[in-house]
């Protein structure tokens, strides 16, 4: 009987140690991206800032094949920062007067937090009271994944949470 509630304590014991445990296991149980969009009124363009996690942007790039490395040493090769933009483009997008914002890759900078932020811009674009904007970034690899833009028009900030089944909204501005 003694070796029977020994064996048991061991495994209730180890059992409880994998359940104290897992979390470290596990990465993170949640991915997000957040965007700052503000329009410029004095070049006719929007300006944009991209955060995502690091190591589930590279993961995204390497379920790709665009990745072999680590990013931060692989952001000087100017075929991947072309793919990242059309990524971007792709997974952030805003239409106003039917037409689509292009948005190009101006820098980035990969913290030491484990976040990497690019830095975006479009060409000037006619501006309409109604924009639209999808913010699907990362959602096809990670369906947990949580969005954040805000859109900033003239000093009016705008705030929109974008998950796998929402990834669209529309803003009407007063001019």
């Amino acid at each position: 009987m003694l070796i029977f509630a020994i064996n048991m304590l061991k495994k209730l014991t180890l059992i409880l140690f994998l359940i104290v445990n897992g979390n470290l296991f596990y990465a993170h149980n949640y991915y997000f991206s957040f965007a700052e969009v503000e329009y410029n009124d004095f070049c006719g363009c929007f300006e944009s800032s991209i955060t995502v996690t690091t190591h589930d942007f590279e993961q995204f790039l390497r379920k790709k094949n665009l990745l072999n490395k680590n990013l931060e040493t692989s952001l000087t090769d100017n075929k991947l920062k072309q793919d990242i933009g059309e990524l971007i483009n792709e997974g952030l997008q805003i239409l106003s007067d039917g037409k689509k914002v292009v948005f190009n890759i101006e820098g980035n900078q990969i913290g030491l937090n484990g976040l990497t932020t690019f830095f975006l811009s479009s060409k000037p674009i006619n501006l309409t009271t109604e924009i639209l904007f999808t913010y699907s970034l990362l959602m096809n690899e990670f369906p947990e994944e949580q969005n954040k833009l805000t859109f900033i028009f003239r000093g009016q900030k705008t705030t929109m949470n974008f998950i796998s089944n929402q990834f669209t909204h529309s803003i009407k501005l007063e001019k």
